[in-house]
């Protein structure tokens, strides 16, 4: 993967953590390690956020 679509990625994840902690919440370890396989490109963003709906029984 480029350097540039990593940045992207983390930049992605980033302001998606910092949404929810504005809005009161917190992300789960769970997420961190998946947020990671997406940053580092082992899964897209549809799997990202399948795994994370699936986990807290949205899917």
């Amino acid at each position: 993967m480029e350097s540039g679509e990593r940045r992207r990625r983390l930049m992605s994840v980033a302001g998606a953590i910092h949404s929810a902690r504005m809005e009161g919440g917190d992300v789960s370890p769970q997420f961190c390690r998946d947020a990671q396989d997406f940053i580092e490109g082992r899964i897209d963003s549809h799997a990202l956020v399948s795994t994370t709906r699936a986990r807290y029984g949205l899917e």
